[in-house]
C-alpha cells in the first residue's frame, strides 16, 4: 500500500495539547521527559512586533541555525478549529458547537503566519539542502494582545515522539518572556540508545530559539541606551578605530534581568 504524504500523516503521540499542563514538570505524560525553558528576550513594542512575526513564521528556528519549511494545510478540516458549546452564567447553553476555518494571515514581510494542521519540516542544512529533516504538525494556535501561543507535534521521520509549545508574552513592564515547552521520548527502540545525547540537544535547542528572539533586530536603528554607550566610547577611542554599537538584547535588560534568564527546568519522570 502506497505511503501517505506527509501532510496527510498524523502525530505519533496521544496528549495533543500536554504541553499546556500546569503540572506538565511535576506529571508529564507517562514514559516522557519533560522540559521548560523560560527566558527575557527584549522590551518595547518593536521587539514584540519583531518577536511575534519570528516566531509564527518559522524565523525562530532560521535564527536558531536550523533551515525550515512549512507545507500548509491540506483541507480546510486539518486547518479547522473547534468551538465547543458555549454557555451563559446560569448553565444554559447559547451557542452551538461548531468548526471555525481561519483565514490565512500574513507578516508585515509577506510571510504566511503559521496555522493549526500546517506541516513544519526543520533540520540542519548546507545552501538549500536540508540534511535530515525533522518534521512536525502545528497543533495548537492562539492570540491575545500580549499572548502568542503555539505548539509542535511530532510526525513519522521524526527521531523523538512528543511535542513543544512556544509561549510569548508581554508584561505589563514591557519586558518579553518566551517559555519554550516539550515532552518527548525516543521515536523507538533505534533512536533509545541515544535518549541522553537527544535530551541535551533538546535543551541546546530551546535556548537557541531564545537568542534568536534576543537578536538585533534587522533595519531598526540603535536604541537611547545605546547611543550613549557608543558615545560615551568614542569620546576616549581613536578616531580610526570607532566603538561599535553593544549587543541590542543585552543593553535592553536594563532592569539587571539578563537577556536570557536562568529559569530552566528538565524534569525526568523517573526522577519523581
Amino acid at each position: 500500500m502506497a505511503r501517505r504524504p506527509l501532510e496527510q500523516r498524523t502525530v505519533t503521540y496521544g496528549s495533543v495539547g500536554g504541553t499546556q499542563a500546569v503540572d506538565l514538570l511535576q506529571y508529564p505524560p507517562k514514559g516522557y521527559r519533560a522540559l521548560e525553558v523560560r527566558g527575557r528576550v527584549g522590551h518595547g513594542d518593536a521587539r514584540w512586533e519583531h518577536a511575534v512575526e519570528q516566531l509564527l513564521t518559522g524565523g525562530v528556528y532560521r535564527g536558531a541555525g536550523l533551515a525550515v519549511r512549512i507545507i500548509p494545510a491540506a483541507g480546510e478540516q486539518d486547518a479547522a478549529h473547534y468551538l465547543p458549546v458555549s454557555y451563559d452564567e446560569t448553565g444554559q447553553p447559547v451557542g452551538a458547537a461548531a468548526l471555525e476555518v481561519p483565514d490565512d494571515e500574513f507578516a508585515p514581510s509577506g510571510e504566511r503566519y503559521v496555522r493549526p494542521g500546517d506541516t513544519v519540516i526543520v533540520g540542519p542544512a548546507l545552501g538549500k539542502r536540508m540534511f535530515y529533516p525533522i518534521p512536525g504538525r502545528v497543533v495548537l494556535r492562539e492570540e491575545g494582545p500580549d499572548r502568542v501561543l503555539y505548539a509542535v507535534g511530532t510526525l513519522p521521520g521524526h527521531p523523538l515522539s512528543g511535542e513543544e509549545s512556544f509561549l510569548l508574552e508581554r508584561e505589563a513592564d514591557g519586558g518579553i518572556w518566551l517559555t519554550v515547552r516539550s515532552f518527548a521520548r525516543a521515536a523507538g527502540p533505534g533512536w533509545a540508545l541515544a535518549n541522553p545525547a537527544l535530551g541535551v540537544a533538546r535543551r541546546r535547542i530551546a535556548q537557541r530559539f531564545l537568542r534568536a528572539l534576543s537578536a538585533p533586530i534587522p533595519g531598526a536603528g540603535p536604541l537611547p541606551s545605546q547611543r550613549l554607550a557608543v558615545e560615551g566610547s568614542a569620546s576616549g577611542a581613536s578616531q580610526a578605530e570607532p566603538a561599535a554599537a553593544p549587543d541590542e538584547s543585552a543593553v535592553e535588560a536594563t532592569d539587571g534581568t539578563p537577556a536570557i534568564a536562568p529559569a530552566e527546568r528538565d524534569v525526568d519522570p523517573q526522577d519523581s
